[in-house]
């Protein structure tokens, strides 16, 4: 009775157990399908879940069956077999034990059933190789080795590796358990020098399982000879000297030695002469670490490192021949540029456009800024800079910008249930600077500030709540009976019912149980303010959104704001990428291991305040792009479809950028000879920042490049020679229409010498006088921090850039003080980017500044009281107050410095 009670409550717990894995499976499925139906795209969810559930069912029955009939067979030879009796048994049996088949089943089957649980969930995991197997194509350019078709590599070759590396995996698991069945239950004796005593029942089966092993094993060789595409043996990535002439065939040979074996292995069972079994594989053991270890090896070290470069040298032009396709470096317009050192006052004006928008705002003190002056209230937050441009009524600007999103921490008591999930549902508007241009105090010449959003220039802001942003975790619910906080206005609130698309409607008792389940939230449940037009907002991060809707991309790290006719949108750049492009060497510092392909095939649109996502084609000749395009038809939209106005601010992607500068470095060198001696390595410039040296990142700009009439917006990074300072070269890359995604360098004579960032600011350090003033500055009571250095080339020559913020202590405002110029041998430093010119070019005297601390005590001591004051009023809700004081503050920094000239 008492064993009874124990089934049964083993049974019941496992019952449990089943039925709360399917539940948690279930209503994630659920919370999905609802979602993806909102967002407009079913038709993923739907294609995805189907390949999903029939690559692992496939794999459950496939695996199962084989699994559990080899077991259920072993169980029923070994049940009817009397066991072997002897003394002592290396495999621990016990002899004459007295076994029922089953007994022996039921042990088969759970066995059967964690295996095949483990196989099932490899395979679920592995749609994306399906996919591309499925809907993959040919490419049109063939590898140098075999002859093949790229798109063999991209799309056929994994799905076939998956094929057999699971193959191998049963066949090996099924073997060694079966093997250890017959053993341990002393059905198969096996002892040094004797005759294995076993029935032929088990000598059938040994020999089909061991023979499928082989078979397996021998069409791995197969397939391995394309993985020689991807060696790292050698000079060369992917097939060198010794693998072309000697490691291709003799994996052929291994795999006719595999079937020699298999025939071999089947002749000894059959025949009975086991004798002949370990002789077979040693021999072909021996083979393997003779032709596939030792012979490479010895040809590697004999043959080809004495004449090396002659060996290897077309594999060379392999390697950089497809590597520079894989990444688009092919496409790189290089040209000769003369950096001298003649700038004259006439070629400035010349470019005047490109002076008007020189960047002199850096996003790391301007973002201290923001927050300071800009967020208002303690629950709103600025996350990010992004750096745009923007067409206005007086020309063609580049703007930094950033959204001011809801916190995600409300004040302390304020974090009640009903404020965090109803009432504070979103952030509102945001700032706007033009990069070029500061007020009297050094703080950003606003386009768009306040709250609600003050524009200039006719900009238009028609919904500026923000619902979906960069930094949103968790979810909101909205057009409830509570009123959602919309913005602040003087000393009251202005409160709004959301009246989007956004959400899925929760219009049913059912979707509110399914919710407070998947968002671990009772209250959900229990609320009463929720009505049959309330919306639940899930997925509100935007790389998050993108990436559940198209799971087969990769995301750039940074979505940017976007403002088009009076609407915020986020943009997200998406890749396509593998790490199966044949002779392509891998990248990986980057989002995924080892990738050696990319594409940036889509932009995705987010509407913040609706949260709907288009998908646009950015590369419709991308063969991985069009995986999807056929797998999702309707999914993906064309670039000719996407409003003209957003369309004017897409932008080339950093990440994609950088990765691109990164194998530039090394692959710029297309002669083989100088790419095997690596003599000519570039490497990223440093920049001061901080007090610290650190590596020069890419940035964005507004300029007209030397030659060409209009401005245009670029991405862009010089280069310095490995372990060198002096500039080499200056790459870009273009981001307005109709010359987007262009990429250009200018190479640097080599035969002169062309001061590179750190260069320059060791020049700024030498400099008696600035080195002087930017001491005094950097004292107690406040703290120099010096911005981006921006390189730009004018004219055959190179203009270099570099802002100096200063922040007073306890005020935790940057604020912008100087441009520092510098054009050949001559310095400026002056409060503007006019007066520097003027000074570097002859035609006024420089600033003359007093030898004074830069903020006096008592005027310290005033803003640091107007500044508490302001905190104080912004903590208690008194908005009269605290407009006071911030007028106040902004009267005291925007005041000219004592001892300085106007």
């Amino acid at each position: 009775m008492q064993k009874r009670s124990s089934v049964i409550i083993v049974s019941l717990t496992a019952a449990v157990i089943i039925l709360f894995i399917f539940f948690v499976i279930a209503s994630g499925l659920i919370q999905q399908w609802l979602w993806m139906g909102q967002v407009g795209y079913l038709n993923i969810f739907w294609k995805l879940l189907f390949i999903k559930w029939s690559l692992a069912g496939l794999s459950f029955l496939i695996v199962f069956l084989y699994t559990w009939l080899n077991f259920r067979f072993a169980a029923a030879t070994t049940a009817a077999s009397p066991p072997i009796v002897r003394d002592e048994s290396p495999m621990g049996y016990r002899p004459g034990i007295e076994l029922s088949t089953g007994f022996l089943r039921s042990g088969g089957l759970v066995v059967a059933v964690v295996i095949t649980l483990i196989f099932t969930l490899n395979y679920y995991s592995e749609w994306d190789k399906y996919l591309r197997f499925y809907y993959g194509g040919a490419v049109g350019q063939a590898d140098p080795i075999f002859g093949k078709d790229i798109g063999f590599y991209l799309f056929q070759l994994p799905f076939y590796e998956l094929i057999q590396k699971g193959m191998m995996g049963l066949a090996l698991t099924t073997l060694i358990i079966v093997l250890i069945t017959y053993s341990y239950f002393g059905v198969l004796r096996l002892s040094r020098g004797e005759i294995p005593q076993v029935s032929k029942k088990v000598i059938g089966h040994l020999s089909i399982l061991l023979i499928f092993l082989i078979i397996v094993w021998g069409w791995g060789y197969y397939l391995d000879r394309f993985e020689l595409l991807y060696s790292t043996t050698g000079v060369v990535y992917g097939v060198g000297y010794t693998a072309d002439n000697i490691s291709i065939f003799t994996l052929w040979i291994m795999m006719f030695a595999s079937v020699l074996l298999a025939v071999a292995v089947a002749a000894c069972f059959y025949t009975g002469r086991f004798k002949m079994l370990p002789i077979s594989v040693v021999s072909y053991f021996v083979l393997y670490f003779i032709i596939i270890i030792i012979l490479p090896g010895l040809v590697q070290k004999f043959k080809v490192q004495p004449s090396e470069l002659e060996l290897e040298m077309p594999y060379l032009k392999h390697n950089i021949e497809f590597t520079r396709d894989a990444f688009q470096l092919d496409k790189i317009d290089e040209q000769v540029y003369p950096a001298l050192s003649d700038l004259t006052l006439d070629d400035i004006s010349k470019n005047q456009d490109t002076i008007d928008n020189i960047r002199i705002w850096d996003w790391r003190p301007l973002l201290q800024t923001y927050r300071q002056t800009q967020e208002i209230r303690l629950y709103y937050e600025f996350y990010q800079v992004d750096v745009d441009r923007y067409h206005l009524e007086d020309g063609y600007h580049q703007v930094m910008l950033s959204a001011r999103e809801l916190s995600a921490q409300l004040p302390p008591k304020a974090r009640t249930w009903v404020n965090k999930y109803l009432q504070f549902t979103h952030g509102y508007g945001l700032v706007m600077n033009f990069v070029s241009k500061k007020d009297s105090g050094g703080l950003p010449d606003y386009i768009i500030d306040n709250i609600p959003p003050e524009p200039r220039f006719q900009i238009k802001v028609d919904r500026p709540s923000i619902y979906y942003g960069e930094e949103t975790p968790g979810y909101r619910i909205v057009a409830t009976k509570i009123k959602e906080f919309d913005y602040p206005q003087g000393n009251r609130n202005v409160y709004t019912s959301y009246q989007g698309t956004g959400g899925i409607p929760l219009d049913s008792f059912w979707k509110r149980i399914l919710f407070a389940w998947t968002q671990s939230d009772i209250n959900i449940l229990l609320t009463s303010y929720l009505e049959s037009q309330s919306r639940i907002q899930i997925w509100r991060n935007v790389s998050e959104r993108v990436n559940n809707i198209a799971p087969f991309l990769k995301l750039d790290h940074d979505p940017y704001l976007v403002l088009s006719e009076g609407k915020l949108y986020w943009i997200q750049d998406a890749y396509t990428v593998s790490d199966r492009y044949p002779y392509s060497a891998p990248y990986e510092k980057t989002f995924t291991k080892n990738l050696n392909y990319i594409r940036n095939s889509v932009k995705a649109v987010v509407d913040i305040y609706n949260g709907s996502v288009q998908l646009y084609v950015m590369d419709p000749l991308d063969p991985v792009l069009s995986v999807y395009r056929k797998a999702f038809p309707g999914a993906f939209r064309n670039l000719a479809d996407m409003p003209p106005d957003l369309k004017k601010h897409l932008r080339y992607p950093e990440d994609l950028f950088s990765i691109q500068a990164d194998l530039y470095r090394t692959y710029h060198m297309t002669d083989p000879q100088v790419f095997y001696n690596q003599e000519d390595l570039w490497d990223f410039p440093q920049e001061k920042y901080a007090g610290s040296a650190m590596p020069l990142e890419p940035y964005y700009i507004l300029m007209r490049l030397p030659g060409t009439p209009d401005l245009q917006y670029l991405l862009m990074m010089p280069f310095t020679p490995q372990n060198r300072d002096n500039m080499i070269a200056w790459m870009a890359a273009e981001c307005d229409f109709p010359q987007y995604g262009h990429l250009i360098v200018y190479q640097l004579p080599k035969q002169k010498l062309i001061l590179g960032p750190l260069q320059i600011e060791a020049m700024i350090d030498q400099n008696t006088l600035i080195s002087e003033q930017l001491s005094l500055w950097d004292q107690k009571g406040s703290r120099v921090i010096r911005g981006n250095l921006i390189v730009i080339p004018i004219h055959n020559s190179f203009l270099y850039v570099e802002p100096v913020y200063l922040i007073a202590e306890g005020i935790n405002i940057p604020q912008l003080k100087r441009i520092i110029i510098i054009n050949g041998d001559k310095v400026a430093m002056e409060p503007t980017v006019e007066k520097a010119l003027a000074v570097i070019f002859g035609s006024a005297q420089p600033q003359k500044t007093a030898v004074t601390a830069p903020v006096q005590s008592e005027e310290l001591a005033h803003v640091k009281q107007e500044f508490e004051n302001a905190q104080k009023a912004l903590e208690q809700g008194k908005w009269q107050d605290f407009g006071n004081a911030m007028e106040t503050l902004k009267k005291i920094l925007t005041a000219p410095p004592e001892g300085s000239t106007k």
